[in-house]
């Protein structure tokens, strides 16, 4: 087909498609950015039939005893086994998503019987309801043209008023099932709310069965006071999306934001951080089931998915000191992003990283995207250098191809590294979790959005161990366990998997091992903002690269050992660190003959401490060719395996890209990206065979 690039290329004057193997697909999974088309991954064959509507796509018993829950890469059974009650309990892990429904099997308690979910707070204003005073006549109330009886209920609880009145309009939620509030088959229904001030608080009603009175329906406090939920439903249904009100009393007037999910991908994710008895089932659990959930909704669903940056920082800024006020350990999940134009220099980077900066205890766990597999494909948040940046895994027991898969291999859609040395490690990215009632039979979703909530949770556990062993740690702390108990995937680099998948018992160790003296951040002099150096068809002769080394923590002079993992990388051995800023000169001669990527890293190792102070991550492309020309490349990939191809390209000129494969049932799948990372605009991900 032929493929127009934008005028970016013609800057650049480079481009490059990558090839991959695949298997048939089965089974759609939304993607971890909801901005984002879904990737597809294989779910093992089961034996009931084609799911239907309100039908999961597999039992929850069946799930549970197939590991679709994949604990095991990370090596969670056998921690948890060993250490029962250093199951996340003690710890707050707050979700940053588009809401979170606690109304199904997942979110009653943790494992100790506390309750779970201790707040829902909407940040987005997606569930903004506007009111207006509203009066009664006799027994009945009028709203919305709407008449409700057995307003008596109603004056039982708040005596003498005044009453407020408000609609919640299904169209203005999105597409059904989920606009499908109260589950009539319709999605343009208007369902009213009354609001009055009871002695404990603001409360509300609503006629939840659609009988057209109030007689028997129940008060709703904010759910931080009493912790209440409610819903629309049908006859003794229960309801297919659960609520909860949100009041702030402004100068005696009420204002009233629900929250809910109408998306799926929150309640998800949720759930794989720190699910509890999923689906009614004992021991079926996320990977911190004794954990307790803060929802903290960031993104308007009925907008696609839309987030600012006023939410995100409004969100943080409530779960810091929500936490804070409780003693409890803060892990913050954010399982969204934005693809970059230029990694490292989003302004909202700047602004978490200062908010972390402020909060070195806070932990903030967050997807990388699903924009790979080209190079330097990290979106923002993902690309905020205090995150703990997470990729994605496709693990061997869900790949649904016997014998086609030995090991756990890299999702070809987790986004890469180049200009950041990001990822920092990468965690299973396909999971079957908790869904809200209308989005029963979509349990198993995959992206990066699935690893980074499996990452919050292997954080909540060290902090439960921690925090029992009377051991305080900041969020650096726990980065440098996870990284350096992480194992690298086979044929992967630090662009596409950071340290790799991380194993919790062996985190533990270096946790509770001594920690340096100091904590240091890294920056590329040549490419300011960027924490990695990265070249595209250097020149033949030696490249000085230069970085700026600054210290964030400790004191103290400081002598480090710096060891390259490659020969055409070379560096001072030793590195002493007293000042806050250090310089840092290693020289790059890469060989030029052989086309493709050249991955080089620098580590700085310090007497006593485990794992890598500091990483210097240098990447070096090799095109194909130097001029416009037809180029063929033949390779031999293993299943997950990836192939980039660099090629000049003329912005001018359309160009065809053909691949086959050699074997009937063989599959790959092609993306093509400009040259600093943006996947082409459209369809991208385009699965091909031997025709």
């Amino acid at each position: 087909m032929p493929l127009h690039l934008a005028d970016r290329m013609a800057r650049r004057g480079i481009g490059w498609v990558i090839l991959l193997t695949g298997c048939t697909q089965a089974v759609p999974l939304r993607g971890a950015e909801p901005q984002q088309d879904p990737p597809r991954v294989v779910v093992p064959p089961t034996p009931n039939p084609p799911p239907t509507l309100r039908e999961p796509v597999v039992p929850p018993a069946q799930a549970f005893a197939r590991g679709l829950m994949p604990l095991a890469p990370t090596r969670i059974p056998a921690f948890l086994a060993a250490h029962p009650t250093w199951d996340g309990r003690g710890v707050l892990i707050g979700v940053m998503d588009g809401g979170l429904d606690i109304g199904v099997p997942g979110f009653d308690s943790t494992t100790a019987g506390a309750i779970k979910v201790l707040d829902l707070r909407d940040f987005s204003r997606e569930g903004r309801i506007p009111l207006a005073p509203v009066i009664p006549v006799g027994d009945s109330v009028v709203i919305a043209g709407r008449r409700l009886a057995g307003f008596g209920r109603v004056r039982g609880i708040v005596a003498t008023g005044p009453w407020y009145g408000g609609v919640l309009r299904e169209r203005s939620l999105g597409a059904a099932p989920a606009a499908d509030v109260n589950d009539n088959g319709l999605d343009a229904d208007s369902l009213p709310i009354i609001v009055g001030h009871a002695t404990d608080g603001w409360v509300l009603f609503i006629d939840s069965d659609g009988d057209g009175s109030l007689a028997r329906e129940r008060p709703v406090h904010d759910y931080l006071v009493a912790h209440e939920t409610f819903g629309w439903h049908r006859a003794v249904e229960p309801p297919p999306l659960t609520l909860a009100a949100n009041f702030r009393d402004v100068g005696g007037l009420p204002e009233l934001d629900l929250f809910y999910d109408t998306q799926g991908h929150g309640t998800h994710v949720a759930g794989i951080a720190t699910g509890h008895n999923i689906g009614g089932i004992d021991g079926f659990n996320g990977v911190a089931p004794g954990a307790q959930l803060l929802g903290l909704k960031i993104a308007r669903n009925d907008f696609g998915g839309l987030s600012t940056t006023g939410s995100m920082v409004a969100a943080m800024d409530y779960a810091i000191r929500f936490a804070a006020s409780r003693g409890l350990p803060l892990v913050l999940n954010m399982s969204y992003g934005v693809g970059n134009e230029r990694e490292g220099a989003a302004r909202i980077d700047a602004l978490l990283d200062s908010i972390l900066n402020a909060h070195p205890d806070v932990i903030f766990i967050t997807s990388a995207g699903n924009d790979g597999p080209g190079l330097s494909t990290m979106g923002f948040p993902g690309s905020a250098r205090r995150a703990i940046t997470v990729g994605a895994t496709q693990p061997a027991a869900l790949t649904g191809e016997p014998g086609g898969q030995t090991g756990d291999v890299l999702f070809y859609f987790s986004s890469r590294g180049a200009e950041l040395a990001k990822p920092d490690v990468v965690g299973p990215g396909i999971a079957y979790s908790t869904v809200p009632r209308w989005n029963t039979g979509d349990e198993v979703k995959g992206g990066t959005s699935m690893a980074s909530p499996h990452v919050a949770g292997l954080a909540a556990l060290l902090l439960s161990a921690a925090r029992q062993e009377g051991r305080e740690v900041t969020a650096e702390d726990i980065r440098r366990a996870l990284t350096a108990s992480a194992r690298q995937l086979v044929g992967t680099t630090p662009l596409d998997e950071g340290a790799g998948q991380p194993a919790i018992e062996e985190a533990w160790k270096i946790l509770r091992a001594p920690a340096p003296g100091a904590v240091f951040d890294v920056e590329s002099m040549d490419q300011p903002g960027s924490t990695a150096a990265f070249h595209i068809a250097p020149a033949p002769t030696d490249t000085s690269l230069r970085f700026r080394i600054t210290r964030l923590r400790g004191a103290g002079a400081m002598e480090v050992s710096l060891t390259s993992d490659t020969p055409w990388l070379t560096t001072p051995g030793r590195l002493r660190l007293e000042a806050r800023e250090t310089h840092l000169t290693i020289t790059q001669h890469p060989p030029l003959t052989q086309p493709g990527v050249l991955v080089g890293t620098v580590r700085a190792t310090a007497p006593g401490v485990d794992g890598t102070l500091f990483t210097i991550l240098t990447t070096v492309v090799v095109p194909e060719s130097r001029r416009v020309a037809p180029v063929r490349v033949t390779a031999r990939l293993a299943q997950g395996g990836v192939r980039r191809v660099f090629f000049p390209a003329d912005s001018g000129r359309p160009f065809r890209v053909r691949m086959s494969t050699g074997g009937e049932r063989e599959r790959l799948i092609a993306a093509l990206h400009q040259p600093f990372g943006q996947p082409i605009l459209g369809d991208n991900g385009i699965p091909g065979g031997a025709d």
